[in-house]
């Protein structure tokens, strides 16, 4: 897959051969883009076109202001990838800053589709582009000058339930991370490099790694967590804490730390990949610390017993 950046001084080259072209931010990758990005590539292999994604960088409702962060569920470099496995030819990303927040509907298609010689666009019924999001799929084709097909792609639901990017960031943050993969059609995971952190679990029989993330992910619930961790080659069983450590009095930022099953390797500075798979409970304040101990020999054989039931007893499983 060829990835062309798209800035103010970009020159467009047409697409000799014609594209069809999806257009879409499409957070997440989800089930909903995934059919709209399958059925784009079903309609260039029937014309005998090249297949392309048009997409933004950043999150358009990021620059909006509509999100207090920059928070992911897809990170950029993870959306290239899924998009090269899925098979497309190529992806066009518009840097999304001042200039294209203030790109009247037309000047939009006129710069950034018609150059590239496109023969069909494949969008969702809710695509808006252009200033103050005027442009609409009742526009898109007229402001092609009628040179292109379009098909759009209807509301998608599972279990009665719409699939979108808002939804999937409402299962994050509410720790509901079983039922992301009814929407995403895959596991929750989040990326980051081991450092070092105040050593109290090794000091209680629970060593964890403390994860700084490789990018500004959407974080779940403050609890624990039953996930599949990724490190050296190998997957693991884990356990992983989200929050702020409340019985030792700790005041700072949401802290991420995973407790690897029977793991006594040194993996500073490695990197380190979470599936996040189950809640077991919220986060909360003990007594002491025989308290603390206690439930977490509790959340550990919840999690073997996970594993154990998934029939997925992972590598160093006892």
């Amino acid at each position: 897959m060829k990835v062309v950046y798209i800035k103010e001084d970009t020159v467009l080259k047409p697409i000799e051969e014609g594209i069809s072209l999806a257009v879409g931010f499409f957070d997440g990758l989800h089930l909903a883009h995934q059919e709209l990005i399958k059925k784009n590539l079903d309609i260039a292999k029937e014309k005998g076109i090249k297949s392309g994604v048009l997409t933004f960088h950043p999150n358009p409702k990021y620059v909006l202001g509509k999100h207090e962060e920059e928070s992911l569920i897809t990170p950029h470099n993870l959306k290239i990838n899924l998009l090269d496995l899925m098979g497309v030819d190529f992806l066009f990303v518009i840097h999304f800053d001042e200039r294209i927040i203030r790109i009247p509907h037309q000047s939009f298609v006129e710069s950034f589709i018609l150059p590239l010689n496109v023969k069909h666009v494949v969008s969702g019924f809710d695509f808006h582009y252009g200033e103050k999001g005027k442009g609409t799929i009742d526009t898109l084709v007229k402001d092609g000058n009628h040179s292109f097909d379009l098909t759009v792609i209807n509301e998608l639901k599972v279990n009665d339930t719409k699939i979108s990017s808002s939804k999937i960031r409402e299962y994050i943050q509410e720790g509901n991370v079983h039922k992301i993969i009814e929407q995403l059609g895959r596991h929750y995971k989040t990326e980051g490099i081991v450092i070092h952190g105040f050593k109290r679990g090794r000091e209680l029989g629970f060593p964890t790694a403390n994860i700084d993330m490789f990018y500004q992910y959407v974080i779940p619930k403050t609890g624990v967590y039953i996930v599949k961790v990724h490190v050296l080659g190998e997957d693991y069983m884990g356990m992983c804490n989200v929050g702020l450590n409340p019985t030792f009095n700790y005041k700072g930022n949401k802290s991420i730390e995973v407790n690897i099953l029977n793991f006594e390797k040194d993996i500073y500075n490695e990197k380190l990949e979470i599936t996040w798979l189950k809640k077991i409970r919220d986060e909360k304040k003990f007594k002491n610390i025989e308290e603390l101990v206690k439930q977490l020999k509790q959340d550990r054989k919840k999690v073997r017993e996970f594993f154990k039931e998934e029939n997925k007893v992972l590598k160093f499983s006892s």
